[in-house]
């Protein structure tokens, strides 16, 4: 599966600071903004997802709803407090015999890059809050490697708002008893910007998208 282009357009002049350009970043599908705000309409493609189309048939900007969970270490968060950031989530749970492991391996990866950004955070929210409580996700950090769980959140909150979280997040997450483990999830890994807004994704179990993602990510910070 090819990289999912970036949906909310960066602003020309922040890909001309990067270097990027038009003739230069093939890769990107570019927009005339939506309005003097910066916000960019982007492609319509056939996801999970609540945002409104325009009368072009494509899908108008929306930010992320509001959200609030209790973190690893115990502490409740909310969207709000990612305001002024860039940050990339994923959906999850600790008992995963499928693909989670190779996701969190590329979600290492970009920790590696950026986790060390005041202006970048990673966000990682149960499917399985049953299990996955917020002492069992401090053990699951732990053992991950992580030395500074700021820098990564580990959720736990209702299975329910959850669940429709992940369509804000262009994500699927729910309860399967058929699928292993119990739960179908997409796998993908979701960046968003400094306003709230999501601006792409790609598949956690493809590294070559991932590597795409952190150039989106560089733009971004």
């Amino acid at each position: 599966m090819r990289f999912s282009l970036i949906f909310f357009v960066l602003l020309c002049v922040g890909c001309s600071e990067a270097g990027i350009t038009p003739e230069t970043a093939e890769a990107y599908h570019r927009h005339h903004p939506l309005s003097a705000d910066g916000y960019y309409i982007m492609d319509s493609l056939t996801y999970p997802g609540n945002q409104p189309i325009d009368e072009n048939g494509k899908l108008m900007p929306e930010p992320v709803r509001d959200w609030t969970y209790v973190n690893q270490d115990g502490d409740t968060v909310t969207n709000k407090d990612l305001l002024g950031q860039v940050y990339v989530v994923d959906f999850f749970f600790t008992s995963c015999p499928t693909i989670c492991p190779t996701v969190k391996g590329n979600m290492l990866r970009i920790h590696e890059k950026f986790g060390h950004r005041d202006d970048f955070k990673m966000v990682s929210f149960t499917i399985d809050p049953k299990r996955d409580t917020p002492e069992a996700m401090k053990e699951y950090v732990t053992k991950l490697g992580v030395p500074n769980t700021e820098d990564w959140w580990y959720l736990h909150g209702d299975k329910l708002e959850t669940y429709e979280l992940d369509a804000d997040y262009l994500s699927v997450a729910e309860e399967n008893a058929n699928a292993p483990g119990g739960f179908d999830h997409s796998g993908y890994i979701v960046l968003v910007d400094k306003k709230g807004f999501v601006r792409a994704y790609a598949s956690g179990l493809q590294p070559e998208e991932v590597d795409h993602l952190m150039e989106d990510i560089e733009l971004l910070l």
